[in-house]
């Protein structure tokens, strides 16, 4: 037994050495890991309310008026981790928002002030934006159209993280647009091309789109309360559309949410659709694989509650100057309720295609893949 200490001393000498080694390594690994990126939270509140653009937004005591100074705050601080925009309850008497601030991997939500998120709509009312020119001459095409910045990580697009829960946007020609197409060139040859990656991955929640459309506003013309153009991935969600309205010359070019030009991957569920004087959901052009479930329509335009439409050679000759476009395909029309048309009694169409034919893919340079066709239907009633 003696002979065998001198080797147990060597090897709890080494296991010893091996240990603090080890310890040694992981307290150094923790000094070396980064801190986790905390949320950066912006203020807005209203005039009424104290909300000054000459504030810092950093503290409810000091909250910024307008979304565009919220997104110069963020420009300044350069936050690396997810944003809250909380709005107090009031109403903003707002133009335009060219909204191009994006942190990736990170989200920027913009939410009432006391909103739980998961919790539901917040006691108080949602905070509302109204038009600066009310029903008069109008200035503001959007309340807010989210586009790919000039330069940085997504210059060309990728996922933008943008949540917008629980707002009241009304009196605007258009409401929100999520843009990957604007600042490139969209079209090769005479047919439009997929220009960019995509502003993809946003949220549309718990929001109410009231008195939209050149109806309302006049000046521009009204194509959507929400538009995704080249905009994929995202979840449109419990909102309500609500006097969506053009116009009588222009009343067929608004819709309630209106997917185009390479739109893919999104869900469209449990909203309300209320007097719409267009169709109330419409897509277009190579917008694949979008699910439209569980939605109620009542008094909507159009033909039929959701259209998808493309403009084939044949409409490129009957509309000189439009770019060609292709069908879409493996859209989803489910179990969703439908009411009657617009102005009038009787019950509106489900769904329609424009040119017609669920395999028709466009012509020479289009196509839908072996199995696919361009619209599947079930349980609408």
């Amino acid at each position: 037994m003696p002979r065998r200490l001198p080797w147990i001393f060597v090897s709890l000498t080494l296991a010893g050495m091996a240990a603090a080694a080890s310890s040694a390594a992981w307290a150094t690994s923790l000094r070396a890991a980064p801190a986790a990126a905390t949320t950066l939270t912006v203020y807005l509140a209203p005039a009424s309310k104290g909300g000054s653009d000459q504030h810092s937004g950093l503290s409810p005591a000091s909250p910024v008026l307008t979304l565009a100074r919220a997104q110069q705050v963020l420009q300044q601080r350069k936050p690396s981790g997810d944003v809250q925009i909380r709005i107090d309850q009031g109403t903003y008497v707002a133009g335009q928002t060219r909204w191009t601030f994006y942190i990736p991997g990170h989200t920027i939500s913009f939410l009432p002030i006391n909103y739980v998120i998961g919790h539901g709509r917040p006691p108080g009312g949602d905070p509302a934006f109204v038009d600066t020119s009310s029903r008069g001459a109008h200035t503001a095409g959007w309340w807010l159209q989210a586009q790919e910045p000039a330069s940085g990580p997504l210059r060309d697009g990728g996922t933008t993280g943008l949540r917008f829960s629980y707002l009241r946007i009304e009196d605007y020609t258009n409401g929100i647009s999520l843009d990957g197409q604007a600042g490139h060139a969209a079209q090769s040859h005479g047919m439009y091309i997929k220009p960019s990656i995509g502003v993809n991955g946003n949220s549309v929640s718990g929001m109410t789109f009231s008195d939209i459309g050149d109806q309302f506003a006049p000046g521009q013309t009204g194509f959507g309360a929400v538009l995704l153009t080249d905009s994929s991935g995202n979840h449109i969600t419990n909102n309500t559309f609500d006097r969506i309205e053009n116009a009588s010359a222009t009343a067929g070019k608004i819709h309630g949410i209106y997917v185009t030009h390479f739109s893919s991957s999104n869900t469209i569920t449990a909203n309300l659709f209320r007097t719409i004087s267009s169709f109330a959901v419409k897509v277009r052009d190579r917008s694949n694989f979008n699910d439209v479930e569980h939605n109620r329509f009542n008094a909507t335009g159009g033909s039929s509650a959701y259209r998808d439409e493309f403009c084939d050679a044949a409409c490129v000759r009957a509309n000189p100057g439009t770019a060609r476009q292709c069908a879409s395909y493996g859209n989803r029309f489910f179990s969703n309720t439908i009411g009657a048309v617009f102005g009038g009694t009787a019950k509106q169409n489900a769904w329609s295609l424009s040119p017609p034919g669920l395999t028709y893919a466009g012509g020479s340079g289009c196509s839908i893949p072996r199995g696919q066709q361009r619209l599947l239907t079930g349980g609408n009633t």
